[in-house]
């Protein structure tokens, strides 16, 4: 156990350290420098020196695994006023030209030093040798003392000159030889010759500031100028010029101090002619430069990281999209979580690789027997459902976003719960003419869309109504000898029965309390109330839809002498069974009306789950049994509701029967079908 222990530790990657170098010279290597770093190596030297001094910092030997931006190994060097990029590959003192600086100098009296290694390593590379010292603060840069070269030392400076130049006696200012002088430091003076004394007579001097690619230069002229010449006459004594390869700015003389505004180009030509006479100062410029900017705006619906007003030549910035937005590569033609992307030195950025596109949701889901009306799949658009008028309608939230997160979601709560589309109950074709089963009306195509037909597989024959496209409400005496049964609905005239117009039977599902009828004993059809499931669900249309069961105060009854409508292919007074639907309109009647009848054999049961109808002529018959004894709803007229089934009557029809009372059965019914509701097939 303790050797795996110690060679687990061995194994684990050496922890991230900082060293703390302080004095005024040090030196200092990589981890197990020069028998090679480890793997995962992560260490970094902080350099500090006394206020007043700087640092300058020197490799005396690199050898780091190369990789495209140094990505892998490197070492890097940070200070308070700049950092530089990652260094790796191979060079050592008065070895070959190496791409990157060997040296680096920071005024101020902080920098770190930082080596990382990645997980492995092909071969072993050393890793670095370096030194550092104190150096004093360059006086140079802080006044400008001389005209041409400032040199500093420890606890002062003196002044030189270009070639050509001599100097004078106050040892700042260099004599005259003023041309073919390149300037490449990114900030500098140049000034007339022996500036601020007056310049030579007969001088024609040419100087050119030539900096690094990326940065952009600003001129500025010192207050005091002092050149001979009228500018209103432009400028024909001596003459002062700038140009750069696209504009020229001047001629500039006169005791007017010129003002070049703008950024120049990194490339600019000063020209400086004078005549005779020799007798003005002159003109001094300060030139300094700042790195080309690119645009704050990288991508659009982009988030940087750093988040900053100004972006200059150089800088590197992660970028990855706002929500609902994702970054493409496109010319890896795949989506990426973040990416780098550097300011380049003509002030753009090398991002034209990357955009952020929208995200995708993908079409939403389709409603059965509904429509999903959209224009875009993207984020921000929306998705309006809507459904099959007028035989559905729309439950729930009709209008849908595309999130960010690619996924439809309500406008309304932001969930993805998907509306339904139900069917519309209780619309019909028919209007209020009366007419009679029992020697009745036949009924048009659309007048009862409800009405099926069921033939039990021991040939009992019957009605029944669709309560929802997907469940039959029927009487549950039509089951007594078995329970295998056919459906069939959406036609009027049986011959023209077409095989869509058949609905397989999944599951016939009689009341519990139903009691089968009884040789010998009084005939009891309390209870006559049955469902059967469809196999699938119907496609409802002008044909085919449900009828409405009544609302929790249906549990009543209904009144003495309203009428409502019976359909079916029962018996008419010809006594032979309809092959065209009949119908007509029946009024409720008192109940002793059905107690009084003459019944072949014993006398039935009659209870309070049962309602009395018809009229003298005007009745269902055999054949009808399951059928829906229909009434307008009172609250709306357009719309029709189940409130009887059709059970039983006398032997001789033509004048009463008796109807199951569907509103004492509403929670049975209700409770049944959301048992059996997960078992439903959608079509």
């Amino acid at each position: 156990m303790e050797m795996w222990l110690a060679l687990f530790l061995l194994l684990l990657p050496p922890a991230s350290c900082t060293i703390s170098l302080e004095g005024l010279q040090g030196q200092f290597a990589s981890l197990e420098y020069p028998q090679g770093y480890p793997n995962d190596a992560s260490q970094s030297w902080e350099i500090e020196v006394p206020r007043g001094y700087g640092i300058k910092f020197s490799f005396t030997h690199i050898d780091i695994e190369p990789s495209p931006d140094c990505a892998y190994d490197n070492v890097q060097i940070f200070s308070d006023e700049a950092l530089y990029p990652p260094i790796c590959g191979t060079w050592s003192r008065g070895g070959k030209r190496f791409q990157f600086p060997q040296e680096y100098y920071t005024s101020g009296n902080w920098m770190r030093v930082t080596f990382k290694s990645d997980f492995s390593n092909e071969e072993r590379y050393a890793g670095f040798s370096a030194y550092y010292t104190a150096v004093d603060i360059n006086e140079c840069e802080e006044s400008d003392p001389c005209s041409h070269f400032c040199n500093n030392f420890i606890g002062g400076f003196y002044c030189s000159c270009r070639p050509g130049y001599f100097l004078q006696e106050n040892r700042r200012i260099c004599g005259v030889q003023c041309s073919g002088e390149v300037f490449t430091q990114f900030k500098g003076i140049i000034t007339s010759p022996n500036y601020p004394e007056a310049y030579a007579e007969n001088s024609n001097c040419h100087y050119r500031i030539q900096i690094e690619q990326g940065f952009e230069l600003i001129l500025k002229f010192a207050d005091e100028f002092d050149v001979e010449g009228d500018p209103s006459n432009g400028c024909t004594s001596d003459v002062l010029k700038v140009t750069t390869g696209v504009k020229e700015y001047g001629p500039f003389c006169g005791s007017q101090a010129p003002v070049v505004s703008g950024l120049m180009p990194n490339v600019v030509e000063i020209t400086f002619s004078s005549n005779d006479q020799g007798e003005r100062k002159g003109w001094k410029i300060m030139y300094s430069s700042t790195a080309k900017q690119c645009p704050v705006d990288i991508l659009k619906h982009n988030i940087v990281q750093p988040k900053k007003l100004e972006y200059d030549y150089k800088d590197a910035v992660r970028v990855r999209c706002e929500p609902g937005f994702e970054l493409f590569d496109e010319q890896r033609n795949h989506h990426v979580g973040s990416a780098t992307v550097h300011c380049q030195k003509d002030g753009t950025w090398n991002s034209s690789l990357y955009s952020c596109r929208p995200v995708d949701c993908g079409p939403p889901v389709t409603l059965s027997n509904g429509n999903a009306n959209f224009t875009s799949t993207v984020y921000k658009f929306r998705n309006m459902y809507s459904c099959e008028e007028p035989y559905y309608k729309l439950e729930g939230n009709a209008l849908f976003e595309c999130s960010a997160k690619a996924d439809w979601v309500t406008t309304e709560s932001g969930d993805n719960t998907l509306p339904k589309c139900k069917p519309v109950c209780g619309k019909s074709a028919i209007s209020a003419d009366t007419g009679r089963i029992f020697g009745g009306k036949r009924a048009k195509p659309g007048y009862f869309p409800w009405q099926v037909r069921l033939v039990t597989s021991d040939g009992h024959m019957g009605g029944g109504a669709l309560i929802s496209d997907g469940w039959v409400l029927t009487a549950a005496h039509l089951f007594d000898g078995s329970l295998q049964t056919e459906v069939r609905g959406g036609i009027v005239d049986l011959r023209n029965a077409r095989p869509e117009n058949r609905y397989p039977a999944k599951q016939a599902i009689v009341h519990p309390d139903y009691r089968k009828e009884a040789s010998g004993r009084e005939p009891n059809f309390d209870h006559d109330v049955a469902l059967v499931k469809l196999q699938k669900k119907v496609k409802l249309g002008p044909s085919v839809s449900p009828v409405c069961l009544p609302s929790a105060g249906g549990v009543h009854p209904p009144e003495l002498g309203k009428l409502g409508y019976i359909a079916g292919w029962g018996k008419t007074e010809e006594r032979n069974l309809a092959i065209n639907l009949q119908y007509a309109e029946v009024p409720v009647v008192s109940m002793n009306k059905c107690e009084q009848a003459s019944y072949k054999g014993k006398k039935p049961i009659f209870t309070s789950n049962m309602i009395c109808a018809g009229a003298q002529g005007t009745d269902s018959c055999q054949g009808d049994s399951g059928g829906p004894y229909v009434f307008s709803d009172p609250l709306d007229p357009s719309r029709h509701l189940v409130r009887g089934i059709v059970s039983f009557g006398p032997q001789q029809c033509g004048s009463y029967g008796v109807y199951t009372h569907v509103g004492q059965y509403l929670d049975w019914i209700e409770k049944t079908m959301e048992e059996h509701e997960s078992d439903e097939v959608v079509t």
